[in-house]
């Protein structure tokens, strides 16, 4: 089952560490990757999104970066090994949450066997680009979301006094979510933490192309260490790992926006029945989920007309799979098209301006539930790309696990 560690955290040396996190390194645009390094010369997305200086590459540059800032003590190393507890506070459509977790070293598995269940698919671009930087810099900069049951709420429990404590650092975003972090390095509350999860399974909440990318990387260490051990820090990943049962879990939709293919009507007529778009909210959470298409400045609802249907374009996927919305748009709606011809959006607003502004359709999907997202993961199935944004996503920069580590 799911082996947890604490492990040497590497911190910013500073209480507001506000100016110094980044968001994780696929939802970063341009222009905030500006503003972001405008905040300060020693914000992380110097070194999540590197850029190349002088003779330098960009990977050879953020291990520069980094190495230059932990012997500056700009990043400092703790001296024991610990358990890192975060929350985050954040407003999510008026409602005030809170989710809190910790930071772990997770033994790495085979992504595609034993305990660690992920749910999506990957692409080999990113993991690419990942691998690269975290060859270079040999830590992982940027923690994966895992998920696992707690059903007698011991962690919700734990961490909830845990945050009564003055926290080690603390950050706001642009967002206004607010980021706590706390250090537990007593061997009790570390024992029965890594007790508890060494019974159960952990569900890659986010970060599958980083999951698989240390899975990769810690192959190659493998094979080049001459004195190999179960211990070093390459064999584990970063990890936030959050209790399934937290009050403050928060799943949004990603919307699409698509070229209209030539048998888009043809698609509709054939597949789905057609109602008001106003029904879209009421039926979101019934299954199969409906679809809310929205091409030249109409929107209406689509429902699958039976179930028929999606057990043809579907035959090896499982209930769960086949009764997402986000499956139902990739394998009956649009299945001809890669995940790369998509545009993603978060807000059905942005979604129809942007389809006006190409002239393209816009396909907004209802949130993936925990359970069915549990059940595909569990049936070995992957999800198309972008089916569950957790909001908000963990920050980067809160803290560090180097994979030089041997001593977790």
């Amino acid at each position: 089952m799911a082996k947890i560690k604490p492990f040497h955290g590497i911190r910013y040396n500073d209480g507001d560490i506000s100016k110094f996190i980044c968001p994780p390194y696929d939802i970063i645009s341009a222009s905030a990757k500006d503003n972001l390094m405008k905040a300060s010369r020693e914000n992380l997305v110097r070194i999540e999104l590197p850029e190349a200086v002088g003779g330098a590459n960009k990977y050879q540059s953020a291990a520069r970066l980094f190495n230059d800032w932990r012997g500056k003590n700009v990043l400092t190393e703790d001296k024991t090994p610990a358990l890192y507890f975060y929350e985050q506070a954040f407003a999510d459509k008026g409602r005030k949450m809170t989710r809190r977790g910790f930071f772990a070293a997770l033994r790495l598995e085979n992504p595609h066997k034993g305990s660690i269940k992920p749910h999506e698919k990957t692409l080999s671009k990113p993991k690419e680009d990942r691998l690269k930087l975290i060859r270079a810099v040999r830590a992982n900069i940027s923690p994966i979301f895992g998920l696992f049951n707690d059903p007698a709420k011991r962690v919700v429990k734990l961490a909830g006094n845990i945050s009564k404590t003055k926290p080690l650092s603390f950050a706001k975003d642009k967002d206004g979510v607010t980021h706590k972090l706390w250090r537990a390095d007593d061997a009790r509350t570390i024992s029965s933490i890594a007790g508890m999860l060494d019974k159960l399974q952990i569900f890659i909440a986010d970060g599958h192309h980083r999951y698989e990318t240390a899975w990769n990387y810690s192959l190659e260490r493998k094979k080049k260490d001459k004195n190999f051990s179960q211990a070093a820090g390459y064999n584990y990943v970063l990890i936030f790992v959050c209790p399934v049962q937290d009050p403050g879990l928060s799943i949004w939709p990603t919307h699409r926006v698509v070229a209209l293919p030539d048998d888009f009507e043809e698609r509709i007529a054939q597949y789905f029945n057609v109602l008001p778009a106003k029904k879209f909210a009421t039926l979101s959470h019934g299954s199969p989920q409906p679809l809310l298409v929205y091409y030249k400045g109409r929107s209406r609802t689509l429902t699958v007309k039976n179930s028929k249907l999606l057990s043809a374009a579907m035959p090896d996927k499982c209930a769960a799979y086949r009764n997402l919305g986000v499956s139902i748009l990739h394998s009956l709606l649009i299945p001809a098209l890669a995940a790369d011809q998509f545009t993603y959006v978060k807000s059905e607003k942005e979604a129809r301006s942007l389809a006006d502004k190409r002239n393209h359709a816009a396909i907004m999907v209802p949130s993936t539930p925990i359970e069915a997202m549990k059940e595909i993961a569990l049936a070995g199935q992957a999800m198309p790309q972008k089916s569950t944004y957790f909001y908000p996503k963990v920050a980067t920069g809160m803290v560090i696990h180097s994979l030089n580590e041997s001593n977790v």
